[in-house]
C-alpha cells in the first residue's frame, strides 16, 4: 500500500501529465523525470506513440514495442536486444548500427528504413514489410526473413549466413557482394534481383521465380544447391 507521501507524488506526476500541452510520449516521459535512452530497457510500450522519436543509442534491451509507431524514428545505435517489435511501424525509420540480437519483427513495417551495419542475428522478420529497406553491410547471420517483402531492398554486402529467406520476395533486390552461405532461398521470388558478388556455398535455391537456365547454370557453378520442384 502506498505511503501517503508515495501517493501524493503520484498524484502530481499524473496532475503534470494531465496538464501537458502535448501528448507526445517522449515529452511526456521527461515531464515525470524519466530518460528516454536509460529508463526503458524492458518497458511495455504496446503501441506507444514514438513517431519521428529521438532515441539515438537508446536502450531498449527487451523492451515490448508491439505496434508502436515508430514512423520517422531515430534508433542508431540504440540496443534493441530481444526486443518484441511485433507489427510496430518502422517505416523511415533509421537504425543504423543498431543491435537488434534475437529481437522480433514479425510482420513489422520497415519499408524505407536505414538498417546501415545494423545487428540483427537471430532475429525475426517472419513477414515484414522491407521494400526499399536499405541494409547494406548489415548482419543478418541466421534471421528468419521468410515471406519478407523487400522489392527494391538493399542488402549489398549483408552478412546473411544461415539466414532463411524462404517464400521471400525480393523483385529488384540488390543482394550484391552479401554473405549467403548456407541460406536458404527456396521459392524465393528473385526476378531482377542482383546476386552479383554474392557468395553462395551451400546457398539452397528451389522453385524461384525469374532465374533463367542459364542463371542457375552460373549460380550452381558458384556453390548454389538447385533442389528439385
Amino acid at each position: 500500500m502506498l505511503s501517503e507521501s508515495s501517493l501524493q507524488k503520484l498524484q502530481q506526476l499524473i496532475q503534470r501529465i494531465v496538464e501537458a500541452e502535448t501528448d507526445d510520449f517522449i515529452e511526456l516521459a521527461k515531464l515525470v523525470g524519466f530518460d528516454p535512452l536509460k529508463d526503458f530497457a524492458g518497458a511495455k510500450l504496446i503501441g506507444a506513440e514514438l513517431r519521428a522519436a529521438q532515441l539515438v543509442g537508446a536502450d531498449l534491451i527487451a523492451s515490448n514495442l508491439i505496434r508502436a509507431n515508430l514512423i520517422n524514428a531515430n534508433l542508431s545505435q540504440a540496443n534493441l536486444t530481444e526486443a518484441d517489435l511485433t507489427e510496430a511501424n518502422l517505416t523511415n525509420a533509421i537504425l543504423d548500427n543498431a543491435i537488434l540480437t534475437n529481437a522480433n519483427l514479425t510482420g513489422a513495417k520497415l519499408s524505407s528504413a536505414r538498417l546501415l551495419h545494423a545487428k540483427l542475428p537471430e532475429a525475426t522478420l517472419t513477414r515484414a514489410q522491407l521494400n526499399h529497406t536499405n541494409c547494406r553491410r548489415a548482419n543478418l547471420i541466421g534471421a528468419q526473413l521468410n515471406r519478407i517483402q523487400a522489392r527494391g531492398a538493399m542488402f549489398s554486402h549483408a552478412d546473411l549466413r544461415r539466414a532463411n529467406l524462404t517464400s521471400a520476395d525480393l523483385t529488384g533486390a540488390s543482394l550484391y557482394g552479401a554473405n549467403l552461405s548456407d541460406a536458404s532461398l527456396a521459392l524465393a521470388n528473385l526476378s531482377h534481383t542482383n546476386l552479383d558478388g554474392a557468395t553462395l556455398l551451400r546457398t539452397q535455391f528451389a522453385e524461384n521465380e525469374g532465374l533463367t537456365k542459364a542463371k542457375i547454370w552460373e549460380l550452381k557453378q558458384r556453390g548454389a544447391i538447385f533442389e528439385r520442384g
